[in-house]
């Protein structure tokens, strides 16, 4: 995952840009999108597509046995202005924002990945799917030896409730 700096594809400062590919973002993110995004900043908190998208990230703590189910989205976060009655100057205000969203999900609907791009995304979800393996694998390691370590406790503690010395030294 890559950060970028917004202002290259012409957006307001105030916007990050995470991509995996950018060859993808720079195909999704064309003038149309930009001026909308400009014109309608103070709108906009976030704008998500993804083909791979998995939920929200786990908490810390919390541990994933397997592989979350991915799914492809494409996710607006926008603050409408005004207050919650609806008004007809508020709906054409958004107006512009709704047909960006209908714009982008026919403009994804039809992109497709260059080879070069493609052969990059694998790889990258590859790695990503190795790294996870490879955590899962340490953390049922981990587990292993925890319960090793509670049967080995929990032999040791009955062999000092014993109370008939020939038996403590049979057990032991």
């Amino acid at each position: 995952m890559e950060k970028k700096n917004a202002d290259k594809l012409g957006l307001p400062a105030s916007f990050t840009i995470f991509s995996e590919i950018s060859e993808a973002t720079t195909s999704m993110i064309d003038p149309r999108v930009t001026q909308v995004i400009n014109k309608y900043e103070e709108c906009i908190d976030y704008i998500h597509f993804s083909d791979q998208y998995s939920g929200l990230k786990p908490q810390e703590g919390e541990t994933q046995t397997r592989l979350p189910e991915s799914a492809n989205v494409l996710v607006f976060g926008f603050n409408i202005p005004g207050k919650m009655g609806a008004s007809e100057r508020h709906i054409e205000q958004i107006k512009p924002l709704l047909s960006m969203v209908f714009y982008c999900l026919d403009k994804v609907r039809r992109y497709r990945l260059s080879r070069e791009g493609k052969a990059k995304a694998d790889k990258n979800r590859q790695s990503a799917q190795e790294a996870f393996l490879k955590t899962t694998h340490l953390q049922r390691q981990e587990a292993a030896q925890a319960r090793r370590e509670e049967k080995t406790r929990e032999r040791k503690q009955r062999l000092m409730e014993e109370e008939d010395p020939d038996r403590q030294r049979r057990l032991e």
